[in-house]
């Protein structure tokens, strides 16, 4: 058994209590779990006890740090993951939190890639091969890469590869014809478009491919 000899509120964080124990030990624990076990100096706590209140306090601060990274943007179930284990916790606390975000509807991987679909369309012209390569990486199921990648339909991706030809079309606008239609499409492909709507792009800015090629 340990005897609390001191009940300190931490400075850095006032939502936090360093306890200190009669050999010398100390255990940092947020107020509420103070209050929720009633510690108080002099109280005799067993190494059970003290295994319990340190898992709580891992618990509730893997749930605090999941709040605060998702205040800045949303987060697939993989990339909560991986940030919670890059902080250092355990595999056991880590699926805790996750399915409390999950129940909580902080965590939702299909709405995720839908979102992650729709900000791609309006902010940044690509097709679908690179968006399922975002969402791949980003631990999304296939299942549920296909269900976001309803909402983009063909028109809408042969629009995205017009807009970004009509970029290109500027910066190669001094190569002849030929040179303009393999460039642009090949910078196309590499922005996830494949050929065949590569080429109906092409083909609205009147570059054709030459049959003999």
């Amino acid at each position: 058994m340990k005897r609390i000899v001191d009940i300190q509120k931490q400075k850095r964080n006032q939502r936090r209590y360093t306890i200190h124990f009669d050999d010398g030990e100390w255990l940092g624990l947020f107020d509420e779990l103070v209050v929720k076990h009633g510690l108080k100096v002099d109280m005799e706590v067993d190494s059970q006890k003290i295994a319990k209140l340190a898992r709580e306090d891992d618990a509730k601060k893997s749930m605090d740090m999941s709040l605060r990274n998702l205040q800045y943007r949303s987060r697939s179930q993989k990339e909560m993951e991986d940030y919670l284990e890059a902080k250092g916790f355990e595999r056991d606390i880590i699926d805790e939190t996750i399915d409390k975000l999950k129940s909580y509807g902080y965590i939702n991987d299909l709405a995720f890639a839908r979102d992650w679909v729709s900000h791609r369309m309006a902010t940044k012209p690509m097709g679908r091969a690179m968006i399922k390569r975002e969402l791949y990486y980003k631990g999304i199921d296939n299942e549920i890469i296909e269900k976001s990648l309803d909402q983009f339909s063909e028109n809408e991706e042969e629009e995205q590869a017009y807009k970004l030809a009509l970029k290109y079309i500027k910066r190669y606008r001094n190569l002849d014809t030929r040179e303009q239609f393999y460039k642009i499409g090949q910078a196309l492909a590499r922005r996830g478009f494949n050929w065949e709507v590569a080429k109906r792009a092409l083909r609205r800015l009147e570059l054709e491919e030459e049959e003999n090629l």
